[in-house]
C-alpha cells in the first residue's frame, strides 16, 4: 500500500460536498465494510473468484467516495486477482485489506461521534 487507508484531505473535501447526507454514507460504509470484508474471506476460502471479484469492486468504489483511497488500492489489487479468475489472495493482501479496513472504520466511527 503507498498510501494511508483514508486520505484526510479528501475526506474533510467529501464532508463539506455532501453536508448533511455524509454522515448517511458514513453510516452505509460503517455497515457495508465489515460486510464485505468477511464475504471477501469466504470467497478466498471457498476459492470463488467471481465473489472476490464483485465484492471487491464494490469496496474499491465505496472507498473511494469517501477518501478512503489507501484502502481502494488494497481492494483493487483483490479486484484484479477475482478478475482473472483466481481467488488466490495471499495472506499479506489479506492482511493489507483488513487491518486497512479496520483503519477506515475507526476513523469514520470517530466522525459519527464528533
Amino acid at each position: 500500500m503507498t498510501q494511508t487507508a483514508m486520505d484526510a484531505a479528501a475526506f474533510s473535501e467529501m464532508k463539506e460536498i455532501m453536508g448533511d447526507s455524509f454522515k448517511e454514507i458514513i453510516s452505509m460504509c460503517l455497515q457495508s465494510l465489515p460486510e464485505q470484508l468477511s464475504e471477501i474471506e469466504s470467497a478466498i476460502q471457498n476459492d470463488d473468484a467471481d465473489v472476490v471479484f464483485n465484492v471487491s469492486h464494490k469496496m474499491k468504489s465505496s472507498c473511494s467516495t469517501i477518501g478512503a483511497f489507501g484502502l481502494a488500492e488494497i481492494a483493487e489489487v483483490v479486484e484484479l486477482i477475482g478478475r482473472d479468475g483466481s481467488a488466490n489472495i495471499s495472506s499479506q493482501v489479506f492482511n493489507d485489506l483488513s487491518n486497512a479496513t479496520q483503519q477506515v472504520i475507526t476513523i469514520l466511527q470517530a466522525e459519527l461521534q464528533s
